[in-house]
């Protein structure tokens, strides 16, 4: 049998590609192996597309700081297991982000109407008035166990404030008795809204306020038998 040295060549390469499987070696992406180990250390980095600057262009262009991993590429197999499961990580992270959102924007809501404003209180006495004891009392009916915490809107002087609390803590010994008192705390806030009785004096004011209409109905404007010229 004659060899060429071709032939030579090719054999030794299949040789080696079969008789060395486990064995680490450089070489095209399919066939290079190396230890698990190191797989392992690089198994964490982002798979994003690390920016480069090649002939006076950053590739990819769109990159803020600290926004774009950095450092060596991906193995390739960790590139084909980022595009494969596509968009995991990123996915959970972004039902996470909308998920805690929403729980903080439920909680504030809770907080806010829960809350005791200066319009729930007589001015002078600092007392509850009749709106302060409905609002207080559609708190201990309507709140959830988890949200029924009661807060009072703090003002000054610090004495004022201690009477509110006082105040309402005796009006919710009187609708639940003492073993049943929800926590009550003072909250520095501002309302959110208006009393009933100031959007009833600028509804008021408002009618009060408008002119008589000045076009004339064109049907009805008309006297006796003549047509009215529209």
């Amino acid at each position: 049998m004659h060899w060429t040295l071709a032939g030579v060549v090719l054999a030794a390469v299949f040789i080696s590609l079969a008789g060395s499987n486990r064995q680490a070696r450089a070489g095209f992406p399919f066939f290079s192996r190396k230890p698990d180990c190191w797989y392992q250390s690089r198994a964490a980095e982002p798979v994003s597309t690390r920016q480069k600057y090649y002939k006076g262009k950053y590739w990819p262009p769109y990159s803020r700081p600290n926004s774009r991993p950095t450092g060596p590429e991906l193995p390739w197999i960790h590139r084909f297991h980022g595009a494969h499961y596509w968009p995991y990580p990123y996915n959970y992270e972004d039902r996470f982000i909308v998920r805690e959102l929403v729980r903080r924007q439920v909680a504030n809501g809770w907080v806010v109407a829960t809350t005791l404003y200066d319009y729930h209180f007589d001015p002078d006495t600092n007392e509850l008035s009749r709106s302060g004891r409905i609002r207080l009392r559609w708190i201990l009916e309507n709140a959830p166990p988890s949200r029924r915490m009661v807060f009072v809107q703090a003002t000054d002087p610090k004495i004022a404030s201690q009477t509110r609390l006082e105040s309402v803590k005796k009006e919710m010994v009187r609708l639940v008795g003492a073993d049943d008192v929800p926590p009550v705390m003072l909250r520095v806030t501002s309302p959110l809204a208006r009393p009933a009785e100031e959007v009833r004096a600028i509804r008021d004011a408002e009618l009060q306020s408008q002119p008589e209409p000045r076009i004339t109905d064109p049907i009805n404007s008309g006297s006796g038998g003549e047509e009215t010229e529209l």
